[in-house]
C-alpha cells in the first residue's frame, strides 16, 4: 500500500506512478482516517508514505494519523517526501515516529518537485516544469529499492538548519504567513475549495466557504480557486500563477 497526502498534486503523482509499478495501490490519507475498518495496515508487507514537506517537516496529518494507526513492525516501511527545496527532517521525524510505534522506517528518499508556496509571496511567477524531469528517476529507483527490500537510512540525519525549519518557532511563523482565509467578495459558493481540501477544513454556509481551524497548509484550496475567492495571508494568487501537477487533473484530487 501507498499512503500518500498531497495538495496539488506532486505527491499525488509520485505514489500512483509507485503504485502501479509495484502493482499495488494507491490511498489517499483522508480516506484511512475516514474508513479504519476497509483498511487493515497490519497484514501489509509493504507501505510507502508519500508526502510534501511543510515547514521542513511531515504535514501534520500524517503525523497525527501515523501516530495512533494499528502497525504491523514487520512491514517494510519507506518514504518518499516531495519538496520545492529543502526536506528539513521530515524523513528524519518520520523515522522516529515509527520508531516509536515499534516498526522501522528502511528507505527514505527525497523527489525534487516544483514549490507551490512560491506564488504566495511572488507576484509573477514562471513555473520551471523542467524540475519535474526527475520525477520518473526517483520512482523508477524507489521501485527497485523496494522490490528489493533495500535499507538505506542515510537521508534520515537531521541537520541544524533542518531544525530550526522545523522548530515550534518557525512552524508557527509559517504558519501564519500562510494562514488561509475567503473573500467574500469574491467567492461565489462554488464548492471547490470544500471539495478540493485533504482535511476538510472548509465548509459552505450561506452560499460561501469558509475555513476551521485545522488547515494543513496544503494551498490545495488558492491554486484551486477560479475566482479569487481563496487568500492567503490576506492575498489572492492570480489564475495564472496558480499550480497543479501537469500529469494530475482536478478529479483525481477531488477523488482523494
Amino acid at each position: 500500500m501507498i499512503i500518500y497526502f498531497s495538495g496539488t498534486g506532486n505527491s499525488y503523482s509520485v505514489a500512483n506512478k509507485l503504485a502501479a509499478a509495484l502493482n499495488d495501490r494507491a490511498v489517499p490519507l483522508i480516506r484511512l482516517q475516514e474508513e479504519p475498518d476497509v483498511f487493515d495496515l497490519t497484514k501489509e508487507t509493504k507501505i510507502g508514505i508519500v508526502f510534501p514537506v511543510y515547514f521542513g517537516d511531515i504535514p501534520q496529518p500524517v503525523e497525527d494519523y501515523l501516530k495512533t494507526a494499528v502497525l504491523n513492525p514487520s512491514t517494510y516501511f519507506f518514504g518518499l517526501a516531495t519538496c520545492g527545496g529543502s526536506f528539513g527532517i521530515s524523513l528524519y521525524h518520520l523515522e522516529e515516529i515509527l520508531k516509536e510505534r515499534n516498526c522501522r522506517l528502511s528507505y527514505g528518499r527525497v523527489c525534487y518537485m516544483i514549490a507551490n508556496s512560491t506564488a504566495t509571496w511572488k507576484k509573477e511567477v514562471t513555473y520551471d516544469f523542467r524540475k519535474l524531469d526527475g520525477e520518473t528517476k526517483v520512482v523508477k529507483e524507489t521501485v527497485k529499492a523496494v522490490t528489493d527490500r533495500k535499507v538505506d537510512t542515510s537521508l534520515m540525519k537531521p541537520s541544524l538548519v533542518g531544525r530550526i525549519m522545523a522548530s515550534d518557532f518557525v512552524k508557527k511563523l509559517g504558519m501564519k504567513r500562510f494562514a488561509v482565509s475567503v473573500d467574500p467578495a469574491h467567492c461565489v459558493g462554488c464548492g471547490i475549495c470544500a471539495r478540493i481540501c485533504p482535511v476538510h477544513n472548509i465548509t459552505l454556509q450561506n452560499q460561501k466557504a469558509e475555513t476551521s481551524s485545522h488547515c494543513a497548509h496544503c494551498m490545495a484550496c488558492v491554486h484551486a480557486c477560479p475566482h479569487g475567492g481563496m487568500l492567503v495571508n490576506g492575498h489572492k494568487i492570480k489564475k495564472e500563477n496558480q499550480y497543479r501537477h501537469p500529469g494530475v487533473e482536478m478529479k483525481d484530487l477531488f477523488l482523494r
